[in-house]
């Protein structure tokens, strides 16, 4: 037989993976395709759902689909999940068989660096499907390449499948917004009944940022939210991620530095010498935290401008620069130039964020204070893309 093997997080499943595995299935004349929800992948942070309704949203998107079955297989291992070992796993299985592995543009094109790329290609012929058509001469380059490096077997096909990720279905949830053309009924259904990828309760969030930090702490909090919403909307940032981030980036930020630490060490959060040193910049890693598991807000996005609103870092989202100006601009900030940086953030962002952080260096220098290489990094990145 011809077996082929469709994996994926399917955290939600979604009518373009549907699509796709209808494509995979009719042009590869598969006899049994086997689709493979992930354990954790090794390029991806663990999945939003859980489990036990990944694989039921799974077994319901894909139960039309002649010859599909879910398979549960690396689930259950648990662990990351690397396909080369579950194409080890799958010969043992189906010795006789010839094994298709499913793979989208973008997978192909990188396929060379996959972890065993040679024994894949031992184990496994390798079908890859052009999502636009304007790629297919870039992706019969990387299959010729593989057939005459590795002697693989590699097909190229041409499909026309509804250009949506998970991550789209998430965040529509997210916003309150339909995805009935989205996601297939009967997924839509079961995340309705089973509240997955539940909207962010913002109100709740401020209680409970009003329950654990000062009245000080809370004000300068609505105030950089409140600023972060008026430079999203300037800027071109999505307001409602402005206002979530910048209300709860210092929800953790009463905590004293040895709280921080120890709060660090309780929960796994990593810890440099740099952040040792300078502990003061900690809080933004377990606000992080904090939301990320606390709070259930998994929009990446959000939980990066919380991260680096201390320290900064080389390559800053347009969020990230957001809140990290908000957080010194913001209405109940009173030192003597604040108003200079307020002018200088409705004139050019990356100008306020540019001038703000050589005040954060400069005061540093002069205090002997250590900067964290993450500011350093940034600053340098700042200068050189001016």
């Amino acid at each position: 037989m011809r077996i082929g093997f469709f994996g994926g997080t399917f955290d939600p499943p979604h009518n373009g993976h549907l699509s796709a595995l209808s494509a995979f299935t009719a042009e590869c004349s598969l006899d049994r395709v086997l689709v493979m929800p992930t354990g954790t992948p090794p390029h991806k942070a663990a999945g939003k759902a859980s489990d036990t309704d990944r694989l039921e949203m799974a077994r319901l998107a894909f139960e039309s689909v002649k010859n599909a079955e879910i398979c549960d297989y690396e689930v259950k291992k648990g662990g990351k999940s690397y396909s080369v070992e579950t194409l080890e796993w799958l010969k043992t299985q189906f010795p006789n068989d010839e094994i298709v592995l499913y793979t989208g543009s973008d997978m192909l094109l990188s396929f060379h660096k996959w972890y065993k790329v040679e024994r894949i290609l031992q184990l496994c012929e390798v079908s890859s499907f052009s999502r636009t058509g304007s790629d297919r001469n870039e992706l019969e380059k990387q299959a010729l390449f593989l057939r005459e490096t590795y002697g693989a077997k590699v097909t190229v096909h041409d499909f026309s499948p509804q250009i949506v990720s998970s991550t789209d279905v998430r965040n529509a949830i997210a916003n309150g917004d339909d995805i009935s053309d989205l996601v297939p009924k009967k997924v839509e259904e079961y995340i309705k009944n089973n509240a997955l990828y539940a909207p962010f309760d913002l109100k709740k969030a401020e209680e409970i940022l009003r329950s654990r930090v000062n009245e000080k702490r809370y004000a300068h909090c609505l105030g950089v939210a409140k600023t972060a919403v008026y430079l999203a909307e300037k800027y071109g940032a999505d307001p409602k991620k402005a206002e979530i981030a910048g209300l709860l980036h210092d929800i953790t930020k009463n905590l004293s530095n040895s709280e921080q630490i120890a709060y660090c060490r309780e929960n796994g959060i990593p810890l440099d010498d740099n952040e040792l040193l300078a502990p003061q910049v900690i809080h933004a890693k377990t606000a992080e935290f904090f939301v990320r598991t606390e709070l259930a807000l998994s929009d990446e996005e959000i939980l990066s401008a919380i991260r680096y609103h201390t320290t900064g870092r080389a390559e800053m989202t347009l969020l990230d620069k957001i809140i990290y100006v908000s957080d010194f601009i913001e209405p109940t900030r009173d030192y003597s130039d604040v108003d200079h940086y307020r002018a200088l953030a409705d004139e050019n962002l990356d100008t306020a964020l540019l001038e703000g952080l050589k005040w954060i260096i400069c005061n540093a220098v002069t205090n002997n204070k250590p900067m964290h290489p993450a500011a350093i990094e940034m600053f340098n990145n700042l200068v050189n893309n001016k």
